[in-house]
């Protein structure tokens, strides 16, 4: 059997180059997509900060304080930017896109409240605005209808109380005043904001690497089509014939594709620790052979299960992509339904996410290693069995 090692040792180190030209390749285009997605997170909605016109507040000294009371103090202010501008300064800046909406407040909008009196407003967006211009304007509304006109009710209604009473209320409404604008600036305290973790602490950056790492290996296993796959079974039979167990003959071939496998990955993980810079250690090593292992063996047993090349490219490119659907490799697993992710959790693509997923963060679930090592082996003895009954159906 040693020499049967060597010449299937042979045969392989005649591609691992176009091996490793091919994973340079899919590793760049998995890069340059994961680059991709990474900067179209960063400038989504969540993350970009709006800036709104205000018209109408440069001649008011009651409302620039108010303008810089929101800057200040408001928690508008780590979402929203207020720029001052002129009405049809903003109107162009809007059509540009510089602003994303602009506050048109009245002349004498100030006068007016003072005697009790809140004249409209106009905000004016782009048609069809859902985002958070759209949640920025109904936040002012409510501040205005709700807010404003309630504490204006409060105010007024102790002055006219401890007036009725005979009572100076000066101070006392002062003092009301300032509880209510204190109250307004607080009122992100009122409630509590929970965020639902959907990549395990990783992030969508960390998510996507781990996942499309599992992606790209699946696809360089594509790659030694040629070399694992067989269509005549006549040097198992005469080797089973002279006394080589099938069991030792899948083994050789499982080794060989094991080495070629490792050295390929071995570079792409470099590759992908440089990419985030993340030093390797000897727990991800561990954790990665383990990865190896059971995605390895079971690439191996689908070539064992085709009985030509195009099947076989075939079987494993669907089933590849199957797996790394269901899986999350390609898509958030938080997205699928319960059932979907409880069953993902399970199958071994899942767990080489998971699997990778510790290594970013530095941990290590004994658990996962072990079941991939199972389904390594379980795999491996799935592809003897296969192998022994084509020898049995060669010899019949």
């Amino acid at each position: 059997m040693k020499q049967y090692f060597s010449i299937q040792l042979k045969r392989l180190l005649r591609i691992i180059l176009p091996v490793l030209v091919v994973a340079a390749i899919l590793f760049s285009c998995l890069m340059a997509v994961h680059t991709a997605i990474r900067k179209m997170d960063e400038d989504s909605a969540e993350h970009t900060k709006f800036q709104v016109g205000i018209v109408g507040t440069a001649g008011d000294t009651y409302l620039q304080m108010g303008m810089t009371a929101l800057e200040s103090f408001d928690s508008s202010r780590f979402a929203v930017e207020l720029v001052e501008m002129e009405e049809a300064a903003a109107e162009e800046a809007m059509r540009r896109g510089d602003i994303s909406a602009f506050l048109v407040v009245p002349e004498g909008f100030m006068d007016a409240a003072f005697r009790g009196d809140i004249m409209p407003l106009k905000f004016v967006s782009t048609a069809g605005a859902i985002n958070l211009v759209s949640m920025l304007k109904d936040e002012l509304s409510r501040i205005i209808e709700v807010l404003l006109i309630e504490s204006q009710k409060g105010i007024y209604g102790a002055g006219n109380a401890m007036i009725a009473q005979g009572l100076s209320g000066s101070k006392v409404i002062n003092d009301i005043s300032i509880e209510y604008a204190m109250f307004i600036f607080d009122r992100s305290n009122m409630y509590r904001v929970a965020e639902k973790e959907i990549f395990n602490g990783l992030g969508l950056d960390g998510y996507l690497l781990s996942g499309l790492c599992v992606v790209l290996f699946m696809l360089i296993c594509l790659t030694f089509a040629p070399v694992m796959i067989r269509r005549d079974q006549s040097l198992s039979r005469m080797l089973a014939a002279r006394r080589r167990p099938v069991i030792l003959q899948v083994l050789c071939d499982l080794a060989v594709y094991l080495i070629g496998l490792t050295t390929v990955a071995v570079i792409v993980l470099l590759c992908a620790m440089a990419w985030v810079n993340c030093r390797p250690s000897i727990s991800a090593l561990w954790q990665g052979l383990a990865i190896v292992w059971a995605l390895g063996t079971m690439s191996f047993f689908m070539y064992e299960l085709a009985s030509d090349l195009v099947s076989g490219v075939l079987l494993q490119f669907f089933g590849t992509l199957a797996l790394c659907f269901i899986c999350g490799c390609l898509y958030p697993i938080t997205f699928f339904p319960d059932s979907v992710q409880k069953i993902a959790a399970f199958l071994p693509v899942g767990l080489a996410r998971m699997q990778l997923a510790d290594c970013i963060l530095l941990k290590h679930t004994l658990q996962t290693t072990l079941a991939l090592l199972g389904y390594g082996c379980l795999f491996a003895l799935c592809a003897a069995l296969v192998r022994k009954y084509k020898v049995a159906g060669v010899r019949g």
